[in-house]
């Protein structure tokens, strides 16, 4: 284990890791609902709202009485987390189309009067990722790294529901400075990179709310350089290896 820094004693960054046990896939914010491309990784919107998640399935019952002078600073608090991701030894990229039927939403509302749903049938492009290693994840500065720490031991999974991950113990670092950054001297390969804005706020990004997210303001695109090469690929896959 890597020095430890004390706790509390000032600001610090945390350093978790996971060990993927199902196929991940998590949609680019760039890619239609039709064609949808996944990130090879959880990106720092995905691991924040995972953090969300757990800290309002966890005290967000006990907090209504005062909901929103609680919510507020906890949210601004996981908004200003910088996060970085060092991905496993190698990914698989395995490319997958086929047909499916779904809910034709245009002619619904074009006849209320059906006592039916109408669906469709359309071909569509999916992507799953098989990871080979254990995913790490250093996120900081903050005074609150052992909460940080309880809230990650919670999370099992990012992205889509079922992309499951098994929490490490063993692999919780405290440390002064980041235990890893993005990128690599080595080489890199370019990622979009989606995260909070400094100027979101919980009830544009809360799909219950009545208000809008915007993209370059809730949630801005960003560029991630993961230190991975190509090491193969075909018609129906990629595979990676980390530098």
């Amino acid at each position: 284990m890597s020095p430890r820094v004390k706790a509390g004693a000032t600001m610090v960054w945390l350093t978790v890791g996971y060990q993927p046990v199902s196929l991940f896939s998590l949609k680019r914010s760039d890619a239609t609902s039709m064609a949808g491309r996944s990130n090879l990784v959880p990106t720092p919107y995905a691991i924040k709202m995972a953090l969300l998640r757990v800290l309002l399935e966890r005290e967000g019952y006990g907090r209504r009485d005062r909901w929103e002078a609680w919510l507020r600073p906890q949210f601004e608090w996981i908004r200003g987390l910088t996060v970085y991701v060092l991905p496993p030894e190698r990914l698989v990229v395995n490319r997958n189309g086929y047909t499916l039927r779904y809910y034709d939403q245009v002619l619904d509302k074009q006849d209320k009067g059906r006592k039916t749903l109408p669906m469709q049938s359309g071909f569509v492009f999916r992507e799953w990722v098989f990871l080979e290693g254990n995913l790490q994840i250093c996120v900081g500065p903050s005074d609150r790294a052992e909460v940080l720490a309880g809230l990650f031991a919670e999370i099992n999974y990012f992205g889509k529901r079922g992309c499951f991950f098994q929490f490490l113990p063993e692999a919780i670092r405290y440390t002064a400075e980041p235990s890893f950054v993005m990128g690599g001297e080595a080489g890199f390969m370019v990622q979009p990179w989606d995260d909070l804005g400094p100027s979101a706020t919980f009830g544009r990004i809360n799909p219950f709310s009545g208000e809008k997210a915007q993209v370059g303001r809730d949630r801005v695109i960003g560029t991630g350089l993961l230190p991975l090469r190509l090491r193969s690929t075909g018609a129906k896959y990629d595979v990676y290896e980390r530098y």
